[in-house]
């Protein structure tokens, strides 16, 4: 799609806060990037004004901040609203009555798209995440490696599902000795990880005084798990992760739930390297039976808050359907190397520019 001239001088204000280090920082910095580079655009600030300004001239495209649609900035208004949500918990009253405020609300994925729509909010559509195909393609000088090495990812949360990981690499590594366990888990709030004493696979005590690589390495220490063989990262710069997963085998995603399409997987499949995921949620739009070992045996979740009431609709994946597809990749590897490089190619039409266009393409 090519950019007229005409539309490329019409201002777009932009609600968005970049990072480097959670998934709506790396969605917002790229969109900002790709953007700029097909309309004239402008962040909202509450510095210069714009943020606090109702009569803005030109269309406004703002994230949401929770599950009720609450824009980032409450006061920014242009000729026409647009915004941009990522959630995982149940939609309440309040969502659709602040959804009518914008002339469409953009979910991460079609599972968000299909729980607006859901709920009663007729202008919901779908904005997929896309990779940097510059930082994120396909690894191919593969060299053997004495060990088995799998890759989780995602901040340590119950929704993420490192405790099925945890659970299952326990079991794989008694049974097989070259088995190793690298981890990105790094969780920047403390209350989503606390989340994980939901779970029923692992006893997990989280210390506000302790450090993470302390908290990890008590949790692996709890479980009966070999830590030696358990490497813990901190935070890792994105611009390195690429060389991080050339030395992996396999990545394993057993989310029970995903808002978005989980930039992580996404990133490593772009390297052509294979993932196990739960075929549930947001993962749906990016994973199929060649490109990825599916865990298809879901069952309903619903979580609960302290007064029993339902928050969140989640799926259970099965603990014992991730241990036998982590043993089906690891004797079959020629088979996961296909799925891997199938994902690769794949994943070629997931760029941010892709999706920055078909955002312009929809709100013009």
């Amino acid at each position: 799609m090519s950019i007229s001239p005409s539309k490329r001088k019409e201002k777009l204000y932009l609600g968005l806060k970049s990072g480097k280090n959670f998934g709506w920082g790396v969605c917002s910095e790229y969109l900002i990037s790709e953007l700029s580079k097909l309309r004239d655009i402008h962040i909202l600030s509450e510095s210069d004004g714009s943020a606090g300004n109702s009569n803005l001239e030109g269309k406004v495209f703002q994230a949401l901040t929770d599950v009720n649609l609450y824009p980032l900035y409450e006061k920014a208004r242009g000729t026409s609203n647009f915004a941009y949500t990522f959630f995982e918990n149940e939609l309440t009253a309040d969502s659709k009555t602040n959804s009518e405020r914008y002339d469409m609300v953009f979910g991460g994925s079609t599972w968000c798209r299909d729980r607006m729509t859901e709920a009663g909010i007729a202008n919901a559509d779908v904005l997929l995440q896309g990779i940097d195909p510059q930082r994120f393609f396909p690894i191919t000088d593969l060299k053997p490696k004495e060990s088995y090495v799998i890759f989780s990812g995602g901040k340590f949360e119950y929704r993420k599902g490192q405790d099925l990981v945890l659970k299952a690499i326990k079991v794989l590594m008694e049974k097989y000795r070259d088995i190793l366990l690298v981890n990105c888990w790094f969780n920047l709030w403390p209350e989503s990880m606390r989340m994980m004493q939901l779970s029923s696979h692992i006893r997990f005590n989280y210390s506000s005084t302790a450090s993470w690589q302390e908290n990890m390495k008590r949790l692996y220490t709890d479980n009966g798990l070999d830590a030696t063989r358990i490497i813990t990262l901190d935070i890792a710069p994105n611009h390195q992760l690429r060389n991080l997963y050339a030395q992996t085998d396999i990545g394993v995603f057993p989310n029970r739930c995903e808002g978005g399409t989980n930039l992580v997987m996404m990133e490593y499949m772009a390297c052509a390297k294979p993932v196990i995921a739960s075929n549930t949620s947001g993962h749906m739009d990016v994973i199929n039976e060649n490109n990825s070992f599916l865990l298809q045996r879901m069952r309903p979740l619903n979580v609960v808050n302290s007064k029993q009431q339902r928050i969140a609709r989640w799926e259970e994946p099965s603990l014992e359907e991730l241990i036998e597809t982590i043993e089906v990749a690891y004797h079959h590897r020629e088979i996961a190397g296909r799925k891997g490089r199938r994902a690769g190619r794949d994943l070629e039409k997931f760029t941010w520019e892709r999706m920055a266009r078909t955002l312009l393409e929809k709100i013009t």
